[in-house]
Order: structure tokens, then C-alpha cells, then sequence
């Protein structure tokens, strides 16, 4: 039987496991006219996905299973089981597939959204932590738990090249907005740059601390590292050298608004979102969550975060 989660070494190092909420769900809002709408989900919830038209996808690491979010209703309209510890998840273009990282499987599921299964599953050497689909959706690129970076074909799940990054788990993926560059952080203190149309390492360089998600900024001459120690690190692509280093306690999750003026982060042992101007790389709000916030997603019209807390909640900011 597996261990429970909290029991896991791979989670302890990928971040430290949360703690159950015990009062209200969520704080008071910092700012009027800020509505944060909360929803009972246990299993651990994790990661969030929100495709074009829509879907979001909600993984639950200790149930191995994924939810289907509705955000006006703004509760669970369907679950449905995938593999053993399902960690990070990514929609195609069209929304019609996902990919879900089945961590203790060793596996990448492949799932069908119009029917909300999982039809196959791809192995990989490594329990998958983090996905992406590359340029023309032909690869996908899955990281592992062992410092390995797997180039996938995402239609027959056989394996492109494998390239070893370090020996201890990649915990952020993000692409350039045109697909040529892969950056991928490691909990060991690295970040490193892929050319996607080689598959092969361009340049890495050594943050420290813990890094963990990225985000590509717009124009792609900016990338931001989420980094546990306390701080997001803000890279200036072209010169590869630091521009700024913004104090967030716990930081861990990032997602960049559609036009590129805010950053939201997750403070997860803290239990709060970090709001950062992209102008003033100041933090402009903190917004009190509660609990253990991981991992969290934008719609694509840029309205609407979805936080997936560890500590059995959703949380749907607008």
C-alpha cells in the first residue's frame, strides 16, 4: 500500500506537505470588490489547468484522481481516477486531450476531456513531475523526480531523448511564447535553457535556494523563479543576468495575468497569494488564503485565479 502522502520523500522534497485548515476557509479580502469563493476538495489538491474553452482541471495527488471545476456553480461537476499520485496536468490546443503526470506510476496519461478519462498512459524512467506540449504539440516534455528531462512524441508516448539535468527533481517548466525555448528549474538550485528544435542545453546558471514554478514574461525577455527560500528572482532573458529579486515568503506557484501587469504567487507555508506589479515588481496585495496554496492557474481571459490547496480547498479569486 502506498504511503501516505505526507510520509513521502519525493513530495518532501518537491515541497513540504500542507496541513489541513482548520478554521474558515479563507481570510477577509485585502481589496473591495475582490471575491474569493472556497470549495471543500480533499484527496491534496495540487495543480490547475484551464483550458481555451474553459475545462479546468484540478489534480488530486492523494486520490489519484483529477476534478472537474465548474466556476460559475463554482463546485466539482465530475472526478474521475487517472494513475497512482497525479501531479501536474496540461490541455493541447483544442482542449479535446490532457496529459496528466502520474507520479508514482512512472507514467504520463493521456486523457480524452469529452468523456473525462484516461485512455493510455506513457512510461517514463522516473515518476513524472511536470508537463508541457512543445512546439506543433508534437513532443511533450515531462520532467522527473530523478533530474531527468523526457522528450516524448505526444501521439505514440515513445521516447524522443532524455536529458539529465542534475539528480534531483524538476519542479518548473515554462516556454517561450514561441516555443524555441524551454526553461526548466531543479529543487537543486539550477535553472536551465533548452532549444527545443535540438532538444539540447543552451545555458544554465545557479539561483540557489529553492527554486521551484517559472513563468516566460511578455515579449519573452523575462523569466520569473519562484523560489521557497523567500523570493521571486526576475532574469532578463537576453543578457541572462538578474534584474531584481521581489521578498515573497514560501514562494512556490506562479501564474502571469494575459497582459503581463501582475504575478500572482503562492506563499504555501505561509497561506497566502502574493499580487506583483510587473511595472514596480512590488508587491502590491497579499491576499490570505489559508491553508497550504500550491499551484494555480488564470483563465484565459485573465479575470479568474483557481488556487489548488493542499489543505482540501479550491479557491476561485476574481
Amino acid at each position: 500500500m502506498r504511503s501516505h502522502i505526507c510520509g513521502l520523500v519525493i513530495l518532501a522534497v518537491l515541497g513540504a506537505c500542507g496541513h489541513a485548515i482548520t478554521g474558515p476557509p479563507t481570510g477577509p479580502p485585502t481589496r473591495p470588490g475582490l471575491a474569493l469563493t472556497p470549495f471543500a476538495l480533499g484527496g491534496g489538491p495540487w495543480n490547475v489547468a484551464i483550458s481555451q474553452r474553459g475545462l479546468v482541471y484540478v489534480t488530486r495527488v492523494a486520490t489519484d484522481s483529477i476534478a472537474l471545476v465548474d466556476l460559475e456553480s463554482h463546485r466539482v461537476t465530475a472526478s474521475f481516477k487517472v494513475g497512482n499520485g497525479p501531479y501536474d496536468v496540461a490541455f493541447n490546443a483544442a482542449g479535446s486531450s490532457a496529459y496528466v503526470t502520474n507520479l508514482y506510476d512512472h507514467t504520463v496519461g493521456v486523457i480524452n476531456t469529452l468523456t473525462q478519462t484516461q485512455v493510455t498512459t506513457f512510461p517514463v524512467a522516473g515518476g513524472a513531475v511536470r508537463v508541457l506540449l512543445g512546439p506543433d504539440e508534437t513532443k511533450l516534455y515531462v520532467t522527473l523526480d530523478n533530474g531527468g528531462l523526457t522528450v516524448l512524441n505526444s501521439t505514440s508516448g515513445t521516447v524522443d531523448t532524455t536529458i539529465q539535468l542534475g539528480s534531483v527533481a524538476l519542479n518548473g517548466v515554462a516556454l517561450t511564447s514561441d516555443r524555441s525555448r524551454l526553461y526548466v528549474s531543479s529543487v537543486g538550485g539550477t535553472v536551465t535553457e533548452i532549444n527545443t528544435a535540438a532538444d539540447t542545453v543552451v545555458r544554465s546558471f545557479r539561483p540557489g535556494g529553492l527554486p521551484q514554478d517559472l513563468v516566460v514574461g511578455r515579449g519573452d525577455s523575462t523569466l520569473y523563479l519562484a523560489n521557497e527560500a523567500g523570493w521571486v528572482q526576475v532574469w532578463n532573458l537576453k543578457h541572462w543576468t538578474r534584474t531584481d529579486s521581489i521578498p515573497v515568503p514560501a514562494a512556490f506557484g506562479l501564474a502571469l495575468t494575459q497582459d503581463g501587469e501582475q504575478l500572482w504567487v503562492t506563499e504555501t507555508a505561509v497561506g497566502g497569494i502574493a499580487v506583483v506589479d510587473g511595472a514596480s515588481r512590488a508587491v502590491i496585495e497579499t491576499i490570505p488564503v489559508l491553508g497550504s496554496p500550491r499551484h494555480l492557474a488564470m483563465t484565459p481571459d485573465g479575470t479568474t485565479a483557481v488556487v489548488a490547496n493542499e489543505a482540501g480547498v479550491v479557491q476561485i479569486i476574481r
